[in-house]
Order: structure tokens, then C-alpha cells, then sequence
């Protein structure tokens, strides 16, 4: 050991090099791979939430990304909320609409726009949920390059956030498979009770960047309606690349 080492310091980033290779361990999980005492652990994982490098989920810790600079961007740095397809998209629909990446095993909201369609909810940009528990999180996977999809999907615990979700990953594979055929993933109050969500792939130079959805309660996005809205979405999704592609 140096003679300038500090060790409690050494701990704590220990965690943080650690949630980064892990994407998400619960306490009893960190404590066993770095052999630390849970008192110790806790109070390390505490200190490292409230400064913002660390966020909980559940019973799970993870790197709050946004802390590191290291999010799914592509060669631009896009401000999402001062492009103005989406609030004429969500006002066209007449439902709430949202934009979202993939960090991650995280899904991230980056833009939200709610009635009446002509300024950002920022109370609902940065929310994060599991990938797999929403259509904006599937549709992302759904296009995802064969590998890249594996590896992701591999890191996954198929956490539930309500009893609708997924939990068996053999399923899910095939669920992914019939998103990707279709064009669109739909989330039958998989994230929140009472929520239905439809949601499209947007793409960049033939990848995929990000997804936009509309969500609504359930008895508004009914099977019938289902088609409608995704055809208008992918109307949509073609405008929001145009828009993003006039700005580079």
C-alpha cells in the first residue's frame, strides 16, 4: 500500500469501477465482490447517491451516467427539446409524446411533450426505467445490431415493474424478434398499470438512435387505434431525422 494512499477514498471508486462493469449489483452483490462489510458498503453507496455518481433502482445500484458523459450519442450533440417535429407530431396525435435512448440496460428519457403540445415537460426528461420494461426501451433492442442485442440482453435481470412485464428472457427474445418485423413495439401496461405505450424506431445513416412513443391510459390506445398510431409515428420519426439531419 502507498504511503498516500486513502483507503476509504480507494473504496469508494472501487464501487464506481465496479457499477460500471456490472451494470447493477444489489448490496449484498457489491459486498461480496469487493469483500467489504455491508456497514462499510452502505455508507459508501449512501455518500456516492447523495453526490449524484450512484442512483438506486429498486433494491439495485447503478452509475448515474450523466455524471460520466458517456451517453449514447452520436457525433452531434443534439439538444432534443429545441427541435420542434415532435411538439407538431404529439399535437397532430393529440397524446402525449416521448423521445428516448438507450444507456446502457437503462432507457432514458431525453424529451417529453405533454398537452398542450408547445413546451417540453422537464419534469419527465431524465427519467430512467430497465430497457426491456418499456416500447421505447424494446424497440431500441428490437434494432439493435445481433451482438450488440446479446450483450445487453445478457446484463438484464428481467426486473418486473409491473405483473404485465416480461420475465422469461427465452420469450422476450422472440417478443423482440416480432417488434423488429413489424416496425413498432407496444407496451401493454408493462411500465405503469392503467398506461399503454406505442412506440417506433428513429434512425440515423441507418442506426438507431433513439425511439419516440406516445403513451396514453389504456382505454385510448385500443387495438383498433394501434395501426393509426403507428403510422403517424413513423410519419413522424421520418420528419424528427430530417430536421435532426438539417442540423447538422
Amino acid at each position: 500500500m502507498s504511503q498516500y494512499e486513502v483507503t476509504t477514498l480507494k473504496k469508494g471508486l472501487q464501487i464506481i469501477e465496479l457499477l460500471k462493469e456490472q451494470n447493477g449489483l444489489s448490496l449484498t452483490e457489491i459486498t461480496k465482490h469487493l469483500e467489504l462489510s455491508k456497514t462499510t458498503a452502505f455508507r459508501m453507496l449512501a455518500t456516492l447517491e447523495e453526490m449524484g455518481y450512484v442512483q438506486k433502482f429498486q433494491s439495485r445500484f447503478e452509475i448515474n451516467h450523466k455524471m460520466f458523459c458517456e451517453h449514447f450519442e452520436r457525433r452531434i450533440a443534439l439538444d432534443w427539446v429545441s427541435l420542434t417535429t415532435p411538439y407538431k407530431v404529439a399535437k397532430e396525435i393529440g397524446e402525449s409524446l416521448y423521445i428516448g435512448k438507450m444507456d446502457g440496460t437503462n432507457l432514458v428519457t431525453v424529451h417529453a411533450v405533454l398537452a398542450p403540445y408547445k413546451e417540453p415537460a422537464r419534469e419527465e426528461i431524465g427519467n430512467r426505467s430497465f430497457i426491456h420494461q418499456s416500447a421505447l426501451g424494446k424497440i431500441i433492442l428490437a434494432n439493435l445490431p445481433s451482438k450488440t442485442q446479446t450483450d445487453i440482453l445478457r446484463k438484464l435481470n428481467f426486473t418486473k415493474a409491473t405483473d404485465h412485464a416480461f420475465e422469461d428472457a427465452h420469450l422476450f427474445v422472440h417478443h423482440l424478434n416480432v417488434i423488429q418485423k413489424q416496425g413498432y413495439a407496444f407496451d401493454d401496461e408493462e411500465r405503469i398499470v392503467g398506461i399503454r405505450c406505442v412506440a417506433v424506431p428513429l434512425f440515423l445513416e441507418g442506426e438507431i438512435i433513439a425511439s419516440i412513443a406516445i403513451a396514453a391510459p389504456a382505454e385510448r390506445i385500443t387495438k383498433a387505434k394501434r395501426s393509426k398510431i403507428y403510422l403517424k409515428l413513423m410519419e413522424g420519426s421520418e420528419k424528427i431525422t430530417r430536421e435532426i439531419e438539417s442540423l447538422r
